[in-house]
């Protein structure tokens, strides 16, 4: 069954009715990863199953996919990255519970039954999926920036004056 996103959700009732939720999302609706674009124009397209495993784990399987503009940290120029983050998070109520999930799940950490934020589980995974120096796949720079710092080689035909050479001569004035 199909539903629409709603603002708050109860993770572990979704799972046990293995409800599917559609919808999109604006990015200025998450604000602590907008700090890192440079726009927050734009929506996040989320596709969000809830169910319980053969072995009695509640999971959240999620798609999560958007275009972002970042700023490329070479050339330093605005740059579009499409995220598309596929995530399993097992519903666990403790720590303790982390330790014994399958190696498929990533603990998504729920200590309270408290509702909780649509906004923020899609968000944790955006932010998770940036790079952490984002820059073009292309070379962005011009060749003539790309030297191997060649032109700074000191020969020993140009070794500088060494600023002790003053007291060496004072050392001869006896």
């Amino acid at each position: 069954m199909h539903q629409k996103l709603p603002k708050e959700l109860d993770p572990f009732r979704l799972a046990q009715n293995g409800l599917k939720l559609e919808g999109q999302i604006p990015l200025a609706d998450l604000p602590r990863l907008t700090q890192s674009l440079l726009s927050d124009q734009g929506m996040v397209d989320v596709k969000m199953a809830f169910d319980i495993d053969e072995v009695g784990t509640p999971y959240m399987k999620g798609e999560f996919s958007v275009s972002v503009s970042l700023t490329c940290q070479r050339c330093m120029s605005a740059m579009a990255l499409d995220l598309n983050v596929d995530c399993l998070l097992a519903l666990v109520k403790s720590e303790r519970k982390v330790e014994g999930l399958a190696e498929q799940y990533e603990p998504w950490l729920l200590e309270s039954n408290d509702p909780v934020l649509t906004s923020t589980v899609i968000e944790d995974e955006l932010i998770l999926s940036l790079p952490l120096v984002p820059k073009h796949d292309i070379a962005c720079l011009p060749d003539n920036i790309w030297t191997a710092g060649d032109d700074n080689i000191i020969t020993e035909d140009e070794k500088p004056v060494s600023p002790f050479a003053v007291l060496s001569s004072l050392k001869t004035k006896k």
